[in-house]
C-alpha cells in the first residue's frame, strides 16, 4: 500500500555538494510517501542553476536546503535533468534545521 504522507514547495534553495555550495535550485516540489516498510522522498524542480558546468548533469548526489520551509534534504541524486534546467530527484532522507 502506498500512503502519500506530506509535500512541501520551496521557491529557492540551496545546492550543496560535500559541504560546498554548487548552486540555486528553483521552483522545488517534495513528495514524501510510505511503502511498505520505507519511507521514500521525490520532487521536481523547475530550475537548477549551477555555479560550474561541470555540475549540469544528472546523477550527481546532493544536499539541498530550502530556506523557507527549514529542511534539508539529505543525499538527493538528480535523476533527471533537461536542458533547460528542470529535473527530478529522489532522496534517502529530509533534515528539519532549527
Amino acid at each position: 500500500m502506498i500512503r502519500i504522507e506530506r509535500t512541501c514547495t520551496s521557491f529557492r534553495a540551496t545546492v550543496i555538494q560535500e559541504g560546498e555550495e554548487i548552486g540555486t535550485m528553483e521552483g522545488i516540489y517534495l513528495t514524501q510517501w510510505f511503502l511498505k516498510t520505507r519511507y521514500h522522498f521525490t520532487g521536481t524542480f523547475i530550475r537548477f542553476m549551477p555555479s560550474d558546468e561541470r555540475f549540469n548533469r544528472s546523477g550527481l548526489t546532493v544536499d539541498i536546503y530550502l530556506h523557507d520551509q527549514n529542511v534539508i534534504v539529505k543525499d538527493a541524486l538528480i535523476d533527471w535533468l533537461s536542458d533547460s534546467g528542470n529535473g527530478t530527484f529522489r532522496a534517502r532522507r529530509i533534515e528539519s534545521v532549527i
